[in-house]
């Protein structure tokens, strides 16, 4: 195991390496071509300068799909199935070697005490949520339609499409700058990839 892990972390080290030399490569390339023929680079920068929009990739995500008629018609299975995830979950979390079990996934947290007090307080939220899911599912075997007013509460859509409507804008004021400025931002990018490169080098003969 320890062998894999090793080999693992070389292929990771070693592609980021490679990812770093050949972007620090392009930087520099771009950074002496602002700073000698700015005008040739801009128009390079325009003709890569694409508009990807996650506007209509996430579209289909959004559509409304209920399911609400498949799991009435089927409630007594669907609220079985609940039922008995529920039990299952109560009866190991009630247990000390479910608590036990939960502690120890939490003990990397921090100190010993604040990773106790997580682990207690998580076993206690997911009793009390698992507790509820048994009595939601008992209802929902006896009589479903008294959820009604639950499902009409809970059944709220939540588009993330106004929200990141200012996040799909396009901002040009670091365009702009570079155009007025094009001989200072190819020197620092010129500096920077040099820096890089250096540094790359310096690794790879250490």
């Amino acid at each position: 195991m320890a062998s894999y892990s090793a080999f693992l972390s070389q292929i990771i080290q070693q592609t980021i390496f490679v990812f770093l030399l050949v972007g620090a490569i392009f930087a520099l390339l771009a950074g002496i071509l602002l700073v000698f023929d700015s005008e040739r680079a801009f128009r390079i920068g325009d003709r890569l300068n694409r508009w990807v929009s996650t506007r209509k990739a996430i579209r289909s995500l959004e559509e409304y799909h209920s399911i609400s008629r498949p799991l009435y018609r089927m409630h007594r299975l669907v609220g079985m199935l609940i039922c008995a995830g529920a039990l299952y979950a109560l009866v190991v979390l009630a247990t000390p070697e479910g608590g036990a079990a939960v502690t120890k996934s939490l003990s990397g947290l921090g100190p010993v005490r604040f990773a106790s007090w997580i682990s207690d307080s998580l076993r206690i939220i997911l009793l009390a949520g698992n507790a509820a899911a048994l009595l939601f599912g008992l209802v929902f075997i006896v009589r479903p339609s008294a959820l009604r007013f639950l499902e009409a509460w809970a059944d709220r859509r939540i588009s993330p499409r106004e929200p990141t409507k200012t996040l799909e804008q396009m901002h040009l004021a670091p365009d702009q700058f570079a155009r007025v400025h094009p001989r200072l931002i190819g020197g620092l990018v010129t500096a920077g990839s040099l820096f890089i490169l250096v540094n790359l080098g310096y690794a790879l003969l250490r």
